[in-house]
């Protein structure tokens, strides 16, 4: 007999425990998280947020949709580009700094995967071409921006028109 109660086992107590945590048990991918839907307010640790830190992350939900969120969104690295890239939420840094010679016209994909609200991307170019363009799918319909050596975009996902935008 076990000193939780008449009936109850050690293991059925750990079992209640853990169900009624606020973080997952485990720890997951970015791409083998839950469904954000069935664990809002909770907590998940990923060992592969932005790429490479190992964090956690909360099931929200804002309207309509429930998505998962970094708890420190705000993660920065530089980058070496030879070519055209795609900027996932959750994959991705937040804040790149992006160095090397680029070709021209190099196209930066903003992925609208795994996107949620207040979700960003600050891009500058420190690389010794002066100019190149990047599409930003979804950016209010689309369009190609250029950005010069030395300079930065801002972008945010917007819930209303579930698209990115440019800060002014």
């Amino acid at each position: 007999m076990s000193g939780y109660g008449t009936g109850t086992s050690s293991a059925q107590v750990a079992a209640a425990i853990e169900a009624a945590s606020v973080v997952l048990p485990g720890e997951f991918t970015v791409d083998t998280l839950p469904p954000p839907a069935l664990n809002l307010d909770r907590y998940a640790r990923v060992t592969d947020l932005f790429g490479i830190k190992r964090d956690l992350v909360l099931a929200s939900m804002a309207g309509p949709m429930a998505f998962w969120q970094p708890v420190r969104p705000v993660f920065s690295t530089s980058r070496a580009v030879a070519g055209s890239m795609t900027l996932t939420p959750l994959k991705t840094p937040s804040v790149l700094y992006l160095t090397g010679n680029l070709p021209g016209n190099t196209s930066i994909t903003l992925s609208q995967s795994l996107a949620y609200p207040g979700a960003s991307f600050e891009i500058a170019f420190d690389g010794s071409l002066g100019l190149f363009s990047f599409n930003l799918i979804g950016l209010n319909g689309g369009g190609l921006l250029s950005l010069l050596a030395g300079s930065r975009r801002r972008v945010f996902w917007d819930l209303a028109t579930a698209s990115w935008k440019q800060f002014s």
